[in-house]
């Protein structure tokens, strides 16, 4: 490996620690929310808790369209700085005040940051990769999120409401102070011509003199979506954009109308239905570990094998996954039987959505996002994935306790395996590879391979 390629490694997975510490913010609520919910201080609700959680995905859906608009104006490096200071406002405020006003405000917060951090992040990755990294380097992104949730879910059971805060505030400071001395992406100068900074950008990310042929490519597909104002009307006129866009919404819906974000945040809520011999507690840090570790795995493999086949195993794995877990619940909630002699089927159905999750919808969303899309539409077209996104979790989060109670948290399953299983079809007919290719040679798909 070259000092270019490291530079590569060691600055994207910089940047992605943003989503790191996105993710500790986005978990945090999760460890405490049974303890926040008996706190006679608080005097919350079930429905109270329920709108804490699901409140999140307002700033998720207005982070998105702010950050992508931000993004061709001063730059992917100053958009994504703004997270530390996001993240660390909503902490100071956390322990300021505990009234249901002011974590309403703190959970939206954290949207926004996110919102900030699931569209930019990919962007710069993929704009500072070279195309046999860019897959294992965007993947990181799923690495990074969920060393961020078992973070949380690590410290969180175990420690006071202040000291929990207090081990995650020097997250966002540490992000930002190292964040500061980090490059801008080449395409964003050639965007604002600056043609030389962005030689010497990619110079340095390439280890050598020789980048001529790249740099040319690169000015080529910035001349050419420069040339068309960067609005959200040209991913519905443009064939090409067209069908990418299609294809990414595809991904976004299923992914989370798989229940990746009900996962995360009613763990202990979930785990705590059923019968196991671990504690709701240690099946959370289980959980967390679990999507850690594959994501770990599954970085390296949408390069190698490819992101449509990735895309469909993932799919109707999630289906089968679900389906199990749906059945086990089912079993415990709406039969006589023993539902001990069935605990099995919990812990098959949890590893197989943890491994299926891990390898094709959760970290490739990010990377067809940001590889997908020209020069001057990937920030439009990120901020209006991630607002759909959010404003899917939302649904996603606040029908998962009103289900609970009126059917059970099998109905809840069943949904997310539904969703898999439809959303591998239409991926099936839809989708088409993109690993290896550089983004301009993805710019200049062949028509017969868009919508007409």
């Amino acid at each position: 490996m070259g000092k270019g390629q490291l530079r590569q490694y060691v600055i994207c997975t910089i940047s992605q620690l943003s989503v790191m510490v996105v993710g500790v913010a986005y978990c945090w609520f999760e460890p405490i929310t049974i303890r926040l919910a008996e706190d006679p201080n608080l005097d919350l609700s079930t429905e109270d808790v329920s709108w804490l959680i699901a409140i999140l995905e307002v700033g998720g859906f207005i982070g998105p369209f702010i950050a992508g608009d931000l993004t061709n104006r001063v730059g992917r490096k100053y958009v994504i700085m703004s997270i530390g200071p996001l993240c660390l406002a909503g902490w100071i405020l956390t322990l300021i005040s505990k009234t249901l006003l002011c974590l309403c405000i703190v959970r939206i917060l954290t949207g926004l940051a996110t919102g900030v951090a699931f569209t930019i992040t990919p962007i710069y990755t993929a704009e500072v990769a070279e195309p046999k990294l860019r897959g294992r380097l965007t993947g990181t992104f799923q690495t990074t999120w969920y060393m961020g949730t078992l973070y949380a879910f690590s410290f969180g059971p175990y420690l006071s409401y202040d000291m929990f805060v207090y081990v995650c505030i020097p997250l966002p400071i540490l992000f930002t102070l190292v964040w500061m001395f980090m490059p801008e992406t080449p395409y964003y100068l050639l965007m604002t011509e600056q043609e030389e900074k962005a030689r010497k950008v990619l110079q340095y990310f390439r280890d050598g003199d020789d980048v001529d042929k790249e740099l040319e490519d690169m000015q080529n597909a910035v001349k050419e979506e420069m040339s068309v104002e960067g609005s959200w009307k040209i991913l519905f006129t443009d064939k090409v954009e067209r069908k990418a866009f299609i294809i990414v919404q595809i991904v976004s819906i299923t992914k989370f109308l798989t229940g990746m974000p009900v996962i995360v945040n009613y763990a202990l809520d979930t785990f705590s239905r059923g019968e196991s011999f671990l504690s709701a507690e240690e099946m959370s840090i289980l959980l967390a570990v679990l999507l850690t570790l594959i994501a770990v795995v599954s970085a390296f493999m949408s390069d190698w094998i490819g992101r449509k086949p990735l895309l469909l195993v993932s799919c109707f794995g999630c289906f089968v996954a679900h389906f199990l877990t749906g059945g086990y619940y089912y079993i415990h909630e709406k039969t006589s039987l023993d539902s001990t002699n069935y605990t099995w089927a919990l812990y098959v159905g949890l590893m197989m959505y943890c491994f299926f999750s891990d390898i094709g919808l959760g970290p490739l969303l990010q990377t067809l996002q940001s590889e997908m899309f020209g020069a001057s539409t990937r920030g439009v077209a990120g901020g209006i994935t991630e607002g759909l996104a959010a404003f899917l979790c939302f649904i996603v989060l606040k029908l998962y306790t009103p289900v609970n109670e009126i059917f059970g948290v099998y109905m809840n399953f069943w949904f997310y395996s539904l969703t898999g299983l439809v959303g591998g079809l239409l991926l099936l007919w839809l989708m088409y590879e993109t690993a290896g290719k550089t983004i301009g040679q993805m710019e200049n798909t062949p028509k017969k391979k868009v919508l007409a």
